[in-house]
Parts: C-alpha cells; structure tokens; sequence
C-alpha cells in the first residue's frame, strides 16, 4: 500500500511595504508536489485571500519552478487558468493558454525557455480581442483594439499604448515601428502627466529623457512581451502588496468620485491651488516632489490631510487647507453603504513649474495587533 504524505510548510515573509508580518502556506507532498496560494496576478498571498491555487513543482533549494504546472480558480476549481510546463530553470515553456477567473479567454501562444515567441492574441475579459503580435527573431506589434472594441492600431500602423507595471507608454506606430515622439505615463494618474518621453524618426529611435535624465543609447520601451502576462510573476514567488483582508472579499466597492466627472474635478483643484503656488519662488523645489494623503469621510469631504515628504511648513498647511475647499465628492460604498476612503496628492516641481497627480487609495483592514 503506498501512502502519500503531506507536508504544511508556513513560510513568513516580512514585506519591505509596510514592515508586516506576511504568513503565506505551502502544501507540499510526495518529494517536490506543492500547492500554493497566489491572488489574480499570480503573487503570493494567504490562503484565504487567494484567486488562485497552483498545482506544480517547486525546488526550494533555488527557489523555481519545474515540470508541469495547473492554476485553477480557487473558488470555482473546474475552470482552469493556465496550464504548462517548466523548464529545469525554472522557465515556462511550451504551447499555452490562458484565462481569466471567469473562465473567458485571457492569451493563447506559445513560450520557449521563458520568452513569448510566435503568433500570440491577448484578449480583454469577455472574449474581445486587445492585441495580435508575433516574435521570431523580434517582436512585431500588427492588432490593437481598446476597450470599446475599435481597432487602434490595422497591420501593425497606428495607434498603441504598451503597460508595463504601473506605468504604460504610448504613441503611433508605423509598419509595427515607433514613430514621432512617445510618452511614459502613470497609469494611476488621471492627470496624464508625462514622466518620461522618447522620440524615434522612421522607425529609428533618436533620443529620450525622463526623471533620471536624458539619454540616446536606445529606448526603453517594450512594445510586446512578458509584460503582458501575470503569469509571468508567479516564478518571482514575491509577496502580494495587496493587504490579505478576508471581510473585503466578493464585496461590491465603489469608490469616491466628483459627480460632475474627472476632468471637472481636477478644474476644481487648479481652481483651489493656483493662488498658494502663486505666491511661492517654485524655483526653490528644483526635481521636488511633495505627497499629501488624506482621507474622505462617509459624506464625501476630504479631511485629514498630512504631508509625507519634507516641504516648506508653511505652504504645506495653506496647501492643505486650499484642498479642504475642495467641492464634496460621492462618498465611497461598500455593499451600497457609504465608508471611509483614503484619497493621496502628489505634487511635482521641475524648473520652476509644478503638476499634481491624485488618486484614491485601495481600501484596507487596520493591522491587526
């Protein structure tokens, strides 16, 4: 009679965000059989916070992945999410499909020793088609569509955008080669303020320049790849930042908004901005950046602002109460029940000018004691 035995392995990961305890288990049996618990971009996280169960083999002498693997829904076991090979290295490999927790269609392609090559088609959720490329012996960009469903980019000319964690970049693109200038964004921010930009002539890149300066070796941006994919992520065995906080779960959350849309309120922050940063020699913040998070309360006023970079005391508190001016907004819900919400902004200082980025905060359980 052969019997299996398992092993609970609890592993706790101290996270550089935060300085939490994080206690993440490994199931594992027979010799080198493990299940693990990862959320919907296949990072690691407790088990019951989890999207997603992995059914592999792992070394743990060098930290990788090996062999033939299965993701499945963790709340729905029959849909599978991928499934595919390791190499020894720990690199996927072989033919590949992927889905999302739905079970629609996510990516259909191939990998060889951790690379995308051949003819891949990405696809938004609900089985739409977002992106056609192919890589031999380099990536060429040929179908885009947007959310909407309207094509961007026909034979590899017109317009794309590429995201790459959080940020993404985007331009025009002629015979799958960039054209004119490119600029990086934050994804986050719904200002669209620039932080880097790279120009390219006849599909040749020319120069770039950004935070850290700039630069004409070659460009920096990835049009296709293994950006595009959170299975990617699973062979870094990194911890989820996002806070494991089970009473969340399969809760409907509908964030703060200002009622007369986006681009209105971000009138209304100039609005109440403009006349502190008149009075001051901007030039002084030469490459300063400056946060203010705050919160906003069951009614939808922003209170509680406080300052979390070092700046002139003074505009910091008339800063602080210019924003307080700011016109209600709709209060964040939970299930149809109105909470308190977190709201962050970002100020920016380059050559004597300023910008502003905000953005609300994802909701979190109070650490536990």
């Amino acid at each position: 009679m052969k019997y299996i035995f398992f092993l609970f392995l609890t592993i706790t990961f101290i996270t550089s965000f935060g300085q939490n305890r994080r206690s993440i288990r490994f199931n594992t049996f027979a010799k080198d059989s493990i299940n693990l618990h990862l959320d919907e971009n296949y990072f690691l996280i407790e088990d019951t916070c989890s999207s997603i169960i992995r059914y592999g083999h792992f070394r743990f002498k060098d930290r990788k992945f090996f062999g033939p693997f299965r993701d499945l829904n963790k709340l729905d076991p029959q849909i599978v999410l991928a499934e595919g090979n390791y190499t020894q290295d720990g690199l996927l490999d072989g033919d590949m499909k992927l889905f999302y927790l739905n079970g629609d269609s996510l990516a259909i392609g191939k990998y060889d020793k951790g690379e995308m090559v051949g003819d891949w088609t990405i696809y938004y959720a609900g089985n739409k088609k977002k992106l056609e490329f192919n890589k031999i012996s380099e990536t060429i960009v040929l179908n885009a569509w947007d959310e909407t469903g309207k094509q961007t980019l026909t034979n590899g000319t017109g317009f794309y955008r590429s995201d790459i964690g959080g940020y993404y970049w985007e331009g025009k693109l002629i015979n799958s080669k960039p054209d004119g200038t490119w600029k990086l964004k934050e994804t986050g921010d719904r200002t669209g303020t620039v932080v880097s930009s790279e120009t390219f002539k006849a599909g040749n890149f020319v120069k770039g320049g950004g935070p850290m300066g700039n630069y004409t070796d070659k460009s920096r941006i990835l049009l296709a790849g293994n950006n595009l994919l959170p299975i990617n992520n699973a062979g870094l065995m990194e911890v989820s930042k996002k806070a494991c906080d089970p009473s969340m779960m399969r809760k409907k959350i509908v964030y703060a908004s200002y009622r007369n849309g986006t681009d209105a309120f971000n009138e209304e922050i100039k609005r109440v901005i403009a006349p502190v940063f008149a009075k001051l020699d901007l030039k002084k913040y030469f490459t300063k950046e400056f946060t203010l998070i705050g919160s906003i309360d069951e009614g939808g006023r922003i209170f509680n602002l406080k300052y979390q970079d070092t700046f002139d005391d003074k505009a910091s508190t008339t800063l602080i109460r210019a924003l307080y001016t700011l016109p209600i907004l709709d209060p964040t819900l939970v299930d149809g029940i109105s909470v308190q919400s977190r709201i962050s902004f970002k100020f920016i200082f380059r050559d004597g000018l300023y910008s502003f980025q905000w953005r609300l905060l994802p909701l979190e359980m109070p650490a536990k004691m």
